[in-house]
């Protein structure tokens, strides 16, 4: 199956969402964009997502407000809203933080609590397989997310689980670039296979290697899809994407 930015319905799609409260436009912008949802420097338009969540501008203005902080979204003057541009060294440096954060969480769950650790990762694989089946990214990367998130919260340290939350945005961003590619959430699912397997062996070593591993494969997932991306000169414009095949399940 293959995945291209913007291939689900979603906000730019233009179609009509259930009405919202204003407090909860942030997490679902944020969500858009972490989802695949949105291509990177894809302008966003503060009238059409009011009406898609059937809110005022203000609730809108100030989502992107929290976005600009969290690092998702910029301002220009004269251009407007954007999502975030991707960049190579912009890849770089938040996958380099993210293997170091992960790394370090599996040494510590390795040691801590193997098989429980394993246990929590394991049971977000099937409904990242259901929607990769059915062709829904944002879910994929949800799934995805939740299958990392479930490491680090197992490393029993605080202070990195705090670190790593303050990524998520980025992280979830990079996912969908990487997922995209159309091999990429088969590698994913076996690399996970393969997370799982070290972790319950209980060694750390073997355990951090393999994340590490994984983390820099997703890299490479990254700079395949940004390099096309900025090759293609369309950074205000959704990814072209080949449409929806099936490669069997």
């Amino acid at each position: 199956m293959v995945y291209h930015f913007g291939m689900e319905s979603g906000p730019a799609a233009g179609r009509k969402e259930k009405k919202v409260k204003g407090s909860d436009v942030h997490a679902l912008i944020r969500q858009a964009i972490t989802g695949g949802r949105f291509a990177p420097g894809q302008r966003l338009s503060e009238r059409e997502l009011a009406g898609q969540y059937g809110v005022s501008r203000t609730p809108v203005r100030e989502a992107f407000r929290h976005l600009i902080q969290e690092g998702l979204v910029v301002y220009k003057p004269n251009s407007g809203y954007r999502i975030i541009p991707l960049s190579e060294d912009l890849a770089q440096h938040i996958l380099a933080v993210r293997e170091t954060l992960e790394g370090l969480a599996a040494r510590l769950a390795a040691r801590r609590d193997p098989e429980g650790t394993a246990k929590a990762m394991a049971q977000t694989l099937p409904g990242a397989r259901q929607a990769y089946r059915e062709g829904h990214l944002a879910e994929l990367v949800t799934a995805n997310q939740s299958f990392h998130q479930a490491l680090v919260e197992r490393s029993g340290n605080p202070v990195l689980e705090t670190l790593y939350h303050t990524l998520q945005g980025y992280i979830g961003l990079m996912m969908s670039v990487s997922l995209s590619w159309h091999r990429r959430p088969e590698e994913t699912f076996r690399e996970h296979e393969g997370i799982l397997q070290a972790l319950k062996s209980g060694d750390p070593d073997a355990a951090e290697r393999a994340i590490r591993k994984h983390v820099r494969s997703a890299y490479a997932g990254v700079l395949r899809n940004v390099r096309q991306y900025l090759s293609r000169g369309i950074q205000e414009e959704r990814f072209k994407g080949q449409g929806t095949t099936r490669n069997g399940d």
